[in-house]
């Protein structure tokens, strides 16, 4: 069936529309590789010929970068999401009728009228103003609920209600049907915390305001199984469009097998990641081990090389409310503390960084009163603004 589905969507990008005509739709490998540019700049060219655009969906995204992307779905597309939704949430413990507790950055295609999010049974939490005492507020509410609510938000807020319960005891334990975090790669800590905080297992869910639900963790697994049925992915290498070795991370690239308003073929989503590979070398491409954030998030040690985000200290045993690190230049580095000073502290987290970074790192210290959002309304522990040549 996925086998079939691949066929039919190539084929049909290959015969409606203008980018991928006279490609040989046979052979995947063959066609190139696109990315959020391609459909910038190609535009009409990447859509179905005979599509009424007034009958299709927007999904606008810029993920980090501030530059506007317009996905369009048809109707098929747009149903295979809603049965996504609800057939992976039920995975992660959501039962149909489950109020869910919903931690993102409202607004603008987000903002549902509120009559629809109660017909829903949705409860937006803003995450733009959650703050400790917001934090507290949302707990609270959940302890008063006679019935369990489902929680999907962004890494980030979810650590926010744990911190808050650490800090004020507030248990709601019992009161939480599950909980999905999405848009962040999940750190160590909201991985322990969640389970002590909420009695339930951390769900990490790989998506994309384009292409919808991709990948999904198990309740107690680390590794994502990837939803065969909407997608055919590969994981290419850094430098080139050949297939990483097994276990190599790489460039995940997709395939959206139901979108044909505006053909997803072999797409960039500019994340990282890896599928899993047995002991023979045989590449499971059902499930990534290993998933780190977007391409841009990378960071260059102080001799030049690539340095995985996941591997920097995420500080979880020192007194920090937040923390970014942000690379600013060749061997230079910032790292923006929202805490009280303590130059013993940053001695001992200074040393681990330059263990990372390399001993010649010029690392200096910020402090603020809040690492700020992105406009998306995520936050991300690490940044680079710098790229080799620049």
């Amino acid at each position: 069936m996925r086998r079939a589905r691949l066929t039919n969507i190539v084929r049909h990008a290959v015969e409606h529309t203008d980018f991928y005509a006279g490609h040989e739709p046979d052979h995947l490998a063959d066609l190139p590789v696109v990315d959020k540019m391609t459909f910038r700049t190609q535009g009409p060219a990447m859509l179905a010929r005979g599509v009424d655009r007034s009958t299709l969906h927007p999904h606008y995204t810029s993920g980090s970068t501030g530059i506007p992307f317009e996905s369009l779905w048809d109707a098929g597309k747009v149903l295979r999401n809603q049965a996504d939704t609800v057939a992976l949430a039920e995975r992660a413990g959501y039962r149909l009728g489950t109020p869910l507790l919903y931690l993102r950055a409202w607004g603008g295609q987000y903002g549902k009228g509120r009559l629809r999010r109660l017909k829903e049974g949705i409860t937006p939490i803003e995450v733009r103003t959650l703050d400790a005492s917001r934090a507290r507020e949302v707990l609270l509410a959940i302890r008063r609920r006679s019935h369990p609510v489902m929680m999907l938000g962004y890494g980030s807020a979810l650590e926010e209600l744990c911190r808050a319960s650490e800090r004020t005891g507030i248990d709601v334990r019992g009161r939480v049907a599950g909980v999905i975090a999405f848009g962040e790669t999940p750190t160590t800590y909201l991985r322990t915390a969640v389970p002590v905080t909420f009695g339930r297992p951390l769900v990490a869910r790989y998506s994309n305001t384009e292409n919808g639900l991709i990948a999904q963790q198990e309740p107690g697994e680390s590794a994502y199984r990837i939803n065969v049925a909407g997608y055919h992915v590969e994981i290419l290498r850094h430098g080139s469009d050949e297939p990483a070795d097994p276990g190599e991370e790489g460039r995940i690239v997709l395939t959206d097998l139901f979108n044909r308003a505006m053909p997803f073929v072999r797409y960039d989503t500019g994340d990282l990641g890896a599928f899993g590979a047995d002991e023979d070398g045989i590449v499971d491409d059902t499930v990534l081990v290993s998933m780190s954030g977007r391409t841009y998030d990378r960071l260059f040690d102080t001799h030049g090389r690539f340095v995985n985000p996941m591997v920097t200290p995420e500080l979880a045993d020192y007194d920090l409310r937040q923390f970014q690190l942000v690379q600013t230049g060749h061997g230079r580095y910032t790292l923006r503390i929202n805490a009280d000073r303590d130059p013993e502290r940053d001695a001992r987290i200074r040393a681990e960084f330059l263990d990372v970074l390399g001993a010649d790192a010029d690392l200096r210290f910020e402090y603020v009163d809040e690492v700020p959002l992105l406009s998306s309304g995520k936050r991300r522990p690490v940044l680079n603004e710098w790229r080799p040549g620049q």
